[in-house]
């Protein structure tokens, strides 16, 4: 589950990324196929091996020289972080002047429909914190010295799959016969496995894309 768009994204063979929140992998892996050299960081490491070597880090202090990076990802983390402010500045002077940061967190409307839905959604150990609108998203963005220079949607899909969960109840939901079944369409869109799925989710994702993604270049 790819949250940018390589064509927004550009050329990163031979770049030196740092996958922030690296969680299981899946951006890891992605721009590893692609030629970058990359370094899985984490809180909590899930993966083991990356081409530029596994760190477990705190995002709001990365153990890494000014400049030392071309692009940082940092996908799905800053909702859950308690000042996110700090982890931007920090991925802008680990990439320095004219380096690039791809951001991406849950979109404003459908994340507030899971937090009216579910207390659950929202309440669990190192859920989410924070509800971000484009405005603060812009704030935080020149607040760390970046300059916004694309901004779009991904996954549509999976934010009626969200509603649905916290509809039944998240620790419920893996027992109800149509999550699973929304689950393994998913599964399969994401394998590749369903080309008329991934029409839709391209279709739903100006309306109804869970995360919203902003492609930074750091200007100070």
């Amino acid at each position: 589950m790819i949250s940018f768009r390589w064509e927004a994204l550009g050329d990163v063979g031979g770049a030196k990324v740092l996958d922030l929140g690296a969680g299981s992998g899946r951006h890891l892996r992605a721009l590893d196929a692609r030629g970058a050299w990359v370094v899985a960081g984490d809180l909590q490491l899930e993966v083991h091996e990356a081409s530029g070597g596994v760190v477990q880090l705190d995002a709001h202090h990365l153990p890494f020289r000014t400049a030392s990076f071309d692009l940082v990802v940092i996908s799905e983390v800053l909702e859950h972080v308690p000042e996110p402010v700090q982890v931007l500045r920090e991925c802008a002077r680990i990439v320095g002047r004219g380096g690039r940061v791809v951001l991406s967190v849950p979109r404003w409307g459908p994340e507030v429909m899971n937090w009216l839905v579910s207390l659950e959604y929202h309440s669990v150990p190192g859920g989410h914190i924070h509800i971000f609108t484009r405005h603060e998203l812009r704030a935080l963005s020149a607040s760390a010295g970046m300059t916004v220079e694309k901004i779009h949607h991904s996954h549509g899909l999976h934010s009626p799959y969200w509603w649905l969960r916290s509809y039944v109840g998240i620790e419920r939901s893996p027992q109800v016969w149509l999550v699973r079944r929304y689950e393994r369409m998913l599964v399969r869109e994401l394998m590749g496995q369903s080309p008329l799925s991934t029409w839709v989710e391209t279709v739903l994702n100006p309306v109804l894309g869970k995360s919203i993604v902003y492609y930074l270049r750091v200007d100070q």
